[in-house]
């Protein structure tokens, strides 16, 4: 690698073992949907997306058409699902890329309609309900008026009915049962007024670990596809990416040496500092400032001083022999230590989802098969 050291590795290999993992839990007859949205939690969508295509990965979900239209443009022919739907305007986007909105309203079903009857053509969506979430979603109250309006439909076609779980991933579980039980209800009404869509899906990452019943026909993993999870239940999943830089300079550094912006950290010794050129600008949270960790010749060193946007100072004075051009690493393995996502999102008070979406896009991705 030439230029800036600092990079997102991802390893396609432990991708298609977290997908191959999580088909084995869900079992036959249960898509699994490769969740790409935002660029595939950090990821790289494209990169990703073919990794899962080649995995036999049959559909794919992100947030909106903007998500998708990359992966059309990148050659990727399997159905899109779009979670939040489509805006006034994209009817024409969905038709012609084959893209499967997520509705949630009356209004949406009519655009799709119209457009559908002015352009002779059949555009299928699948209906989200709200049990629980209270975000996006229709009110179970106004399913009835919503079939209604459905049966007077020629073009827009029902292929699926999902839901989506509020708090799946904490202890008891007892909304999530109600979230399966109301979205059962929701089945009924459908399937009494005469449609029978063949996806059923409700279940997340922590869903389909630990509600087996809420597998339906689908399942929506994100964060477990690329190796987070927090349950203690199947499946087994690893962490993908790992975010990694070299060291730029080491200098030796007097007792009492204000370190960073602020000054906010003064050695209390004779110290060995080395900098980094990676910050807040490629995801490294400023939170982390003089509390996180990175991983200097397998060994845990701390980050001392304020994260800056392009660099970051490390006490390597307890690590022999660092110099310039040594890996370092802030989310990943060397040797036999590791630091995952986990250990900044705890110290930062966020959710290792953040971390991962977070690291910049001015950072390359570098794919590897190991």
């Amino acid at each position: 690698m030439t230029g800036r050291p600092a990079w997102a590795e991802v390893s396609l290999a432990t991708l298609r073992e977290n997908f191959r993992a999580i088909r084995r839990h869900v079992g036959p007859g249960v898509e699994v949907v490769g969740v790409l949205k935002a660029n595939a939690y950090g990821h790289g969508a494209e990169a990703v997306a073919r990794a899962l295509a080649a995995e036999g990965a049959a559909w794919f979900g992100v947030t909106s058409a903007a998500e998708a239209l990359p992966l059309r443009r990148a050659g990727l022919s399997q159905p899109v699902l779009l979670f939040s739907g489509f805006w006034p305007g994209e009817e024409e986007l969905l038709a012609d890329h084959g893209l499967v909105p997520f509705l949630f309203d009356a209004g949406q079903l009519q655009r799709l309609e119209h457009y559908g009857r002015r352009h002779d053509k059949s555009l299928p969506f699948h209906l989200k309900i709200d049990t629980g979430m209270g975000r996006l979603g229709l009110d179970p109250a106004e399913l009835p008026a919503f079939l209604e309006a459905l049966g007077r439909c020629r073009h827009a076609r029902l292929e699926g009915l999902c839901t989506h779980f509020a708090s799946a991933d904490e202890a008891g579980g007892e909304q999530t049962r109600r979230q399966i039980e109301r979205f059962g209800g929701a089945r009924r009404q459908v399937q009494q007024q005469g449609f029978h869509p063949r996806w059923l899906h409700m279940a997340n990452s922590a869903g389909l670990a630990r509600f087996p019943e809420s597998h339906g026909t689908m399942v929506r993993p994100g964060i477990a596809l690329y190796g987070y999870q927090s349950w203690a239940s199947p499946p087994a999943v690893k962490p993908v990416l790992a975010l990694k830089s070299r060291v730029m300079s080491v200098r030796a550094m007097p007792a009492g040496a204000p370190l960073g912006y602020g000054a906010t950290y003064v050695t209390a010794a004779a110290a060995r500092i080395a900098a980094v050129p990676t910050g807040y600008a490629d995801g490294l949270p400023r939170l982390l400032s003089s509390r996180g960790r990175a991983l200097v010749r397998g060994c845990a060193v701390p980050i001392v001083g304020r994260v800056s946007m392009d660099l970051t100072l490390l006490d390597v004075t307890a690590v022999p022999g660092v110099q310039p051009g040594d890996p370092v690493v802030f989310v990943g393995r060397q040797g036999q230590a590791e630091i995952t996502a986990d250990e900044p999102a705890r110290l930062a008070g966020t959710v290792p989802y953040e971390i991962l979406c977070g690291i910049g896009v001015r950072l390359p991705r570098l794919y590897v098969e190991s």
